[in-house]
């Protein structure tokens, strides 16, 4: 069975990724899912009774028509503290009702599937109706668009699926305080060399999602300014722990301070806010780089001194 290069690319890199990152991510990565959406999480703060519209685009990159079934997914925060999510079964939706009442709106009807041609941009709307007795508190879900298995052509077989999600953090108020706390903020105290990692876990115990921002400064044995890392502002869910990386990404679980060549002790200052009207926390931790290549010249130094000291004395002695 020959496969034409184009269909051979499609059914090699198209994998059904339901991939989410509960801070705001760029559009999805073609080369994984063939398909975009925007915005990739709906922030939504109403107080009952609300009727809340918000538009979205969703995108087709391929060259093939994608047929696509809308549907609502709940979940919950990721146990590994990195930003992704774990779908829970339908049954766990805290309001039964409450799918009935997000609908996505195409010119002002409700859809529950399209279908988008070849690098097709669709405009839509999403739409969530609130009732004056919903209860207060935060819902959780996934939008979720994604393909049936389908043939390629007529003459094979072979078949994949495409998908993509969207989430939404629904915040049914008013919303209350916010509170929460820092559980670790660290770094290794000895190192031998950059980049250095910083570890921050923030755990929320409002009942209401939180974005906290915040840096950290560094500074070297003489007080001075010598470095900054900044936060990524993320989502942390109601009653969870988030590790929170820096603004680069570059991982998903440590704050990273690129600097490579460090000598001597160093002080690192974080400033974190859980929103905009505080509160405000600051922590200090102190650890001391020292170059292995630097210690390694400095103990044959020594030990060459040594050397000649004991050869010194055994001459003055023979004399």
């Amino acid at each position: 069975m020959k496969i034409k290069n184009w269909k051979l690319k499609i059914f090699l890199v198209i994998l059904f990724s339901l991939i989410f990152n509960l801070k705001s991510p760029t559009v999805a990565d073609a080369q994984s899912v063939d398909l975009g959406i925007y915005p990739p999480v709906f922030q939504i703060q109403a107080t009952a009774p609300s009727d809340v519209k918000i538009s979205f685009s969703i995108q087709n990159f391929t060259d093939s028509s994608v047929p696509l079934t809308i549907s609502l997914k709940p979940f919950t925060a990721d146990p590994e503290e990195n930003g992704n999510i774990v779908f829970l079964d339908s049954a766990n939706f805290p309001d039964p009702f409450l799918p009935q009442r997000i609908q996505v709106l195409d010119s002002g009807n409700s859809i529950g599937n399209l279908t988008l041609s070849p690098q097709q941009k669709k405009d839509l709307t999403l739409g969530v109706q609130i009732p004056s007795n919903e209860p207060k508190g935060d819902y959780y879900l996934s939008l979720v668009f994604s393909s049936g298995a389908q043939n390629l052509t007529n003459e094979n077989s072979s078949q994949v699926t495409l998908g993509i999600a969207s989430n939404i953090l629904l915040s049914i108020g008013p919303v209350g305080k916010v509170s929460g706390y820092i559980e670790d903020f660290s770094t290794p105290f000895l190192v031998a060399k950059g980049p250095i990692p910083f570890t921050l876990r923030v755990k929320n115990t409002s009942d209401h999602y939180i974005t906290p921002k915040g840096s950290i400064v560094i500074k070297n044995m003489f007080g001075q300014t010598i470095g900054k890392v900044n936060l990524l502002s993320v989502n942390i869910l109601a009653n969870t722990v988030r590790r929170i990386p820096d603004s680069t990404q570059l991982n998903q679980t440590t704050a990273v301070w690129p600097e490579k060549f460090l000598v001597g002790p160093y002080t690192a200052t974080l400033t974190l806010a859980l929103s905009d009207n505080g509160p405000l926390f600051t922590r200090n931790i102190t650890f001391f780089a020292f170059p292995l290549e630097y210690l390694i010249a400095i103990l044959l130094i020594i030990c060459l001194i040594i050397f000649i000291a004991v050869r010194v004395n055994k001459s003055r002695k023979n004399l």
